[in-house]
């Protein structure tokens, strides 16, 4: 039934949480594996303004987030290397919902999994929800693993 499992991550504790159960399901129907880290772009801010040292400092922290980023995958993927799974791993850029629906589309997922925070109230008004943007945008069933 599933062929592909993309397992969203943020480098939390309560993330990996969807790791566990996305396996299980993975060995059972012998599933591969995509881990998936997204980094928001942010604009780093300078005294000055914008220039060509901007834009240095700029491209060196993005380039040392997608390192650490990639480090963190590798690691997860050393974890549960055991489970005998094709494991990939993927880092990507941007806004987390379309960068996650993104690449479940280009890796051909079948699933995802992703834990949620299940804020409600002001909180989901202000930070919006991730996992809800996913779930809106994808016609892939969508396997959410509460933090609570």
């Amino acid at each position: 039934m599933f062929k592909r499992i993309l397992v969203t991550l943020d480098g939390s504790d309560f993330s990996e949480r969807a790791l566990q159960p996305a396996f299980r399901i993975a060995e059972q129907f012998g599933a591969a594996v995509v881990l998936l880290r997204v980094l928001a772009a942010e604009p780093v801010a300078m005294a000055g303004g914008p220039g060509p040292q901007y834009l240095e400092l700029s491209g060196l922290r993005e380039q040392n987030e997608l390192t650490e980023a990639d480090g963190y995958l590798r690691a997860i993927r050393a974890e549960w290397q055991s489970t005998g799974l094709s494991i990939e791993t993927r880092v990507a850029m941007g806004a987390a919902p379309e960068m996650i629906l993104k690449v479940a589309e280009g890796a051909g997922a079948d699933l995802i999994a992703m834990t949620t925070h299940g804020r409600s109230g002001l909180d989901r008004f202000l930070y919006g929800s991730v996992a809800e943007a996913v779930l809106r945008g994808t016609q892939v069933p969508l396997l959410l693993i509460p933090v609570k």
